[in-house]
């Protein structure tokens, strides 16, 4: 259990620590509005701290929300990153991956324009998949038995996770004459 917490804590950490502080080339945070720092900040600290506390009190309904949502989290960031960079951008995440992260520490090859994982993002990827591996522990740790039926925070993490790939993905192709030789 004290595994779960030091990796949520770390995800929690990494995450606002990233999300508000201009560390470029490793981040664009500079390059992001006040406001989307703002929403993006609120909305993911209020997330990865219920789990935090759910554990940390040992109350099952919060440990409960972790179980489904570091997983679900997980696949969201990979529709967020992934399926653009293997299967083309829609035109706003080009723009706002064009904007934002274009300038920051990539390490994969270059897959046409597609937008690709930062290192920033692939750390912040592996931090969320050591949660939520610490997370399913943890649980098994404290709470003996069969783990409880999640289906409907599955069902809600598949409608999260299709919708960001649609979203990124969605009118994906960009005719390859607009593609300049060595950009």
């Amino acid at each position: 259990m004290v595994i779960a917490i030091i990796a949520q804590a770390a995800l929690l950490l990494y995450h606002q620590s990233t999300t508000w502080c201009d560390f470029f080339p490793f981040n664009g945070v500079r390059f992001t509005k006040a406001s989307e720092r703002r929403v993006e900040a609120a909305v993911n600290f209020i997330l990865m701290t219920l789990p935090l506390i759910g554990f940390g009190l040992r109350w099952a309904p919060l440990m409960k929300f972790g179980l489904v949502y570091y997983v679900a989290l997980f696949a969201i960031e990979c529709a967020t990153w992934w399926a653009p960079y293997f299967f083309g951008a829609s035109q706003k995440w080009l723009d706002i991956y064009t904007r934002v992260h274009s300038k920051t520490i990539n390490l994969l090859p270059r897959r046409e324009r597609n937008p690709m994982p930062n290192l920033e993002h692939l750390i912040l990827m592996g931090l969320t998949l050591l949660a939520a591996a610490s997370t399913w522990i943890g649980y098994r740790e404290i709470c003996v038995g069969p783990i409880p039926s999640l289906w409907i925070g599955w069902v809600v993490g598949i409608f999260l996770t299709v919708g960001t790939a649609s979203q990124m993905v969605g009118n994906a192709k960009i005719p390859n004459e607009n593609i300049t030789q060595g950009s």
